[in-house]
C-alpha cells in the first residue's frame, strides 16, 4: 500500500541529456510532493553542492555509449548509484519533511527509465544541466488516480496538484508561490533522455512560472568546471584567443596586447613579477588570467611563474579548484597548496583525479599543515603550529579511486570530506526489506582521530517508566540501575504499545561513520535535539539523525548543504524487531581522546507534558482522575517530564590500566576542549560558540549526578571514574593537585596527549 512515486535527475552531458539517479518514494503526493520538490531545488542549487555536482557532471561527461546503454543485473551499487552525491542529494530532498518525518525511499539503478517504477501518484524530474536555473516538472504517464492530468508532458506545480483537491486553499497559495520564477524541463529534454517515450508537446511550458524555450538547453556554467565539461564536449583543448571573441568581431587593440601579454606569461622561464604588477592595474587582467589559466590547465606545465601566477588568481578564492591542473605532480601540487593557504581559501577539490594515491594526498596535506598560522587571541598576536582542522573545512575528493575510505578516516575526520565512496556505503543494501537476507554487511568505519565525536547514544525511557515510583530513587531521581536489557527492549516501530517489561532498558550505540569537525558537530547537534524534540513518533529517528549530520556543513548554517549519510544511522532498520543491538554491559569502549554524544530522552513516547500531566505516576491512562503522585501525602511530590537532554563524554588518558576515566561536559566544554587549547583555533572556537549561543534550546546538558549510572549501563567492561565538569575554583585547585604529582612521562605515544586531563574547565564565555 502506498502512494508510490519516482523521482529522476537528469542533465545534459556531451550534448545529450542522459538520466544521472532515480528514487522510489514510497508515499509521496499532492502538497508534500510539491514540498519536496523545493527542497530538493534548494538543495542542488545551494552553493556547497554546486561544486560536488560538477564534479560529478565532468565525471558524467567521461562516460562512453556503453556505460549509458548497459543495462546490468548485478547488485554492484557502485555501477547502478555512479553518481552517489547527486543521489544524496535527491535522497536528503525526498525523504526528510521539515517536522523531522521521514519517507522511506529506495535508490534505483541509473538506467531504471520513467516508466518502470510502482507508481500511482506521478513522477518528478529535475535537470541540473544549468545550477544557476535548475527546472523541474512533474510527469503523469499513467492516468493518476483517474485524475483527468494530461499524459506525457511536463506539467508544473500548480497543474499537477490543482489535480488533488483534499488541501487546504490557503496553504496551497503559500506553497504554489515558492515555485515562482522556476523553469519547467523542456519536452525536449525528456524525448532526449527517454526516447522511447510518447511524449507530447502541449504548446507551452507556462504555468505559474516563466517561460521556458521548448530547444534544449546549452550548460551555462562558468569557472573551471564549466571549461572542463566544455573541452570534453568539443573533443579538444579549449586554447588560443578565439574561443573569447565572437564570430564577425574584431578585437580591439587593447585585447589583442592582453592576449600577447598572457601567452607570454604563460610560456615564459623568468621572473615576471615586476610586468604582472604593472598589469594588475588594469581591473580585467586577473578575470582574464584566471580564464586563460583555465582554459589552457591540461596542457600547462608547472613552472615556477606559473604556479605564481595560479596562485595569484586563486588566492582570493573560498573554493580552489586544483584538479583540472593534470600536468601538475604532487610536489608542484604541494607547493601550491602552501601558497594558497595564505589566502582566503577553505575548501580544495582535487577530485576526478584518478592517479591520485594516498601518499600523494598525504604528502600534500603535510606540507600544508606544517605552515604556520597567526592567530589572534584577543590582545596579543602569536604564532602556533596548526592543526589540520584549522588549515582547511572541506576536501572534494569524487572519483579518485586510489584514495580509501579507510585511509580518509585515519587521516581526515577534521574536515569536510566528499569521497565517492563515503556517499556510496550508505546505499548498500539500500531499500531491501529486514525480512530478506541482507548481502555481506560493509566492513566498519570509523573517524577515529583524537577529538573527534566518534560515537551517537541514545538512551530513553517511556512514559509508563516515567510514571512509576518504584522506578525512582529516594531523591526521586530516575533509578538506572533497575533497568536492565532486554532483545526487546528497543522496538520503536511499538512505541505507542509497548509491551515489553517496564524494567527494560531502552538504548542503542551508533558509530558515527562520517567526519564530524567541531563546528559541525555543535550545528548537527542543534539540529537533531530539534528534530527530536519535535518527533511524537520516534520509528526512523536514527536517518533523521543522519540527516541531520549530512546536512550541516563545517562552512555553511542552512540545511540545505549535503554530505554523507551516516551508514550505521541510515540503515538502521526499525521495522526488524531481531536487529542486532548493543548489549548493556558490552557497549564499544570509546578510545583515549574521542567523544560520544549521549542524549537521553525520558518520556520519549508521549505525545506532550500534558499526555503525562493527566496521568498517574503508576501507569493510569487518563481514564481515571488523577491522583496526587506519589500516593502518600508525606512524601515529597514530584513530577514525570517529556524532556529531551544531552551530554558530550570524552575518553580520557587512563592513570589506571584498570579503570577508564571518562569526562562529561556540556557544548562549551566540548567546543574548549577541541578548539580552545594552545593549539586549538581560538578564533573558530569563539565563532562557534557565538552561534550556539543564538540558537533556541531542545534540549538541555544533562547535568544531575546520576549522569554516571547512565554511563555504566553503557560502558561497563572495566571500572569508570566519571568527572563531571567542575567550577572554576574547583578546577584551578584540581590543576595545581595535577601538577604537584604529575610524573614526567616517558616518550609519548604518537596522537596521545602527554598530560591527562580529567575535568574541563567551565568557559569563560558561559
Amino acid at each position: 500500500m502506498g502512494r508510490r512515486h519516482q523521482l529522476f535527475v537528469i542533465g545534459r552531458i556531451l550534448g545529450r541529456y542522459r538520466q544521472l539517479c532515480a528514487l522510489h518514494n514510497q508515499y509521496l503526493y499532492g502538497e508534500e510532493a510539491l514540498e519536496r520538490c523545493v527542497d530538493i531545488l534548494k538543495i542542488l542549487e545551494h552553493r556547497t553542492n554546486r561544486l560536488p555536482i560538477q564534479q560529478e557532471l565532468i565525471a558524467a561527461a567521461k562516460k562512453d555509449d556503453e556505460f549509458w546503454l548497459a543495462r546490468t543485473s548485478d547488485d554492484d551499487k557502485t555501477s547502478q548509484v555512479p553518481f552517489p552525491f547527486i543521489t544524496t542529494c535527491l535522497n536528503v530532498g525526498a525523504t526528510f519533511r521539515a517536522d523531522g518525518d521521514y519517507r522511506g525511499v529506495t535508490v534505483h539503478p541509473v538506467y531504471r527509465a520513467f516508466d518502470e517504477g510502482d507508481n500511482n501518484d506521478g513522477i518528478t524530474i529535475f535537470d541540473i544541466t544549468d545550477l544557476d536555473n535548475v527546472r523541474y516538472c512533474f510527469v503523469d504517464y499513467d492516468e493518476i488516480h483517474e485524475l483527468n492530468l494530461e499524459l506525457m508532458t511536463p506539467l508544473s506545480a500548480r497543474t499537477y496538484l490543482g489535480a488533488y483537491d483534499d488541501f487546504n486553499p490557503h496553504y496551497k497559495t503559500a506553497l504554489l508561490r515558492k515555485f515562482d520564477g522556476r523553469g519547467l524541463v523542456n519536452v525536449g529534454a525528456l524525448k532526449e533522455t527517454w526516447p522511447h517515450g510518447e511524449w507530447r508537446d502541449n504548446g507551452s511550458t507556462l504555468g505559474n512560472e516563466k517561460h521556458n524555450p521548448t530547444e534544449s538547453p546549452e550548460h551555462t556554467e562558468s569557472g573551471p568546471a564549466a571549461a572542463t565539461i566544455a573541452r570534453l564536449s568539443a573533443g579538444k583543448q579549449l586554447v588560443g584567443r578565439s574561443q573569447h571573441t565572437p564570430p564577425g568581431r574584431t578585437k580591439s587593440l587593447r585585447d589583442l596586447s592582453m592576449d600577447n601579454l598572457l601567452d607570454m606569461l604563460l610560456h615564459s622561464d623568468h621572473d615576471d613579477s615586476d610586468l604582472v604588477a604593472e598589469a594588475e592595474v588594469f581591473p580585467d587582467f586577473v578575470g582574464r588570467l584566471r580564464r586563460r589559466l583555465y582554459g589552457n590547465a591540461a596542457t600547462l606545465q608547472p613552472t615556477t611563474s606559473v604556479i605564481d601566477l595560479v596562485y595569484k588568481t586563486l588566492k582570493e578564492d573560498i573554493e580552489v579548484d586544483l584538479s583540472v591542473f593534470k600536468n601538475f605532480a604532487v610536489g608542484d601540487l604541494a607547493v601550491l597548496v602552501a601558497k594558497l593557504r595564505r589566502g582566503k581559501m577553505k575548501v580544495l577539490n582535487l577530485s576526478n583525479m584518478p592517479e591520485l594515491t594516498e601518499s600523494g594526498l598525504q604528502q600534500i596535506l603535510d606540507i600544508h599543515q606544517a605552515s604556520p598560522k597567526v592567530t589572534k587571541r584577543k590582545s596579543a598576536t602569536s604564532v602556533v603550529a596548526t592543526d589540520p582542522a584549522t588549515d582547511l573545512s572541506a576536501i572534494v575528493l569524487l572519483e579518485t579511486p586510489k584514495i580509501s575510505v579507510n585511509f580518509l578516516s585515519e587521516h581526515m575526520g577534521h574536515y569536510d570530506i566528499y569521497h565517492s565512496a563515503l556517499f556510496q556505503r550508505p546505499m548498500h543494501n539500500d531499500g531491501v526489506p529486514a525480512y530478506f537476507d541482507r548481502k555481506e554487511p560493509l566492513q566498519a568505519l570509523q573517524f577515529g582521530a583524537a577529538n573527534i565525536v566518534s560515537q551517537l547514544i541514545w538512551v530513553g525511557t517511556t512514559s509508563i517508566q516515567s510514571c512509576d515510583s518504584k522506578l525512582r530513587q529516594e531523591n526521586w531521581q530516575f533509578d538506572w540501575s533497575s533497568l536492565k536489557y532486554s532483545a526487546d527492549a528497543y522496538c520503536p516501530n511499538r512505541y505507542r504499545y509497548i509491551d515489553t517489561h517496564d524494567t527494560d532498558l531502552k538504548y542503542k550505540n551508533f558509530l558515527l561513520d562520517v567526519p564530524l569537525p567541531a563546528a559541525k558537530t555543535v550545528r548537527s547537534l542543534q539540529r537533531l535535539t530539534q528534530y527530536l524534540y519535535k518527533l511524537s513518533w520516534h520509528e526512523n529517528w536514527p536517518k533523521a539523525a543522519a540527516r541531520c549530520f549530512a546536512t550541516t556543513s563545517n562552512l555553511a548554517d542552512g540545511t540545505y548543504s549535503v554530505g554523507p549519510l551516516s551508514t550505521t544511522l541510515y540503515q538502521d532498520d526499525a521495522n526488524n524487531r531481531h536487529q542486532e543491538y548493543v548489549e548493556s554491559g558490552k557497549g564499544r569502549s570509546l578510545m583515549p581522546g574521542q567523544w560520544a554524544i549521549i542524549l537521553v530522552q525520558e518520556a520519549f513516547d508521549a505525545r506532550d507534558q500534558k499526555s503525562l500531566d493527566e496521568r498517574d505516576f503508576d501507569g493510569n491512562d487518563g481514564t481515571e482522575e488523577p491522583k496526587t503522585c506519589p500516593a502518600q501525602d508525606n512524601e515529597p511530590k514530584f513530577r514525570p517530564l517529556k524532556r529531551l537532554r544531552y551530554a558530550f563524554v570524552k575518553a580520557l588518558t587512563e592513570l589506571d590500566p584498570s579503570k577508564q576515566h571518562l569526562l562529561v561536559t556540556d557544548v562549551s566544554g566540548y567546543v574548549e576542549e577541541v578548539l580552545g587549547g594552545k593549539e586549538g583555533d581560538v578564533e573558530e572556537a569563539e565563532r562557534v560558540m557565538k552561534w550556539w549561543r543564538k540558537q533556541k534550546r531542545y534540549a538541555n546538558y544533562y547535568k544531575d549526578t546520576d549522569m554516571d549510572e547512565i554511563l555504566h549501563k553503557i560502558y561497563s567492561d572495566k571500572q569508570l571514574v566519571v568527572h563531571q565538569r567542575l567550577e572554576r575554583g574547583q578546577w584551578k585547585r584540581l590543576k595545581r593537585s595535577q601538577a604537584a604529582q604529575a610524573q614526567p612521562p616517558a616518550q609519548p605515544p604518537v596522537n596521545t596527549p602527554a598530560h591527562v586531563i580529567i575535568a574541563v574547565p567551565p568557559s569563560r564565555r558561559a
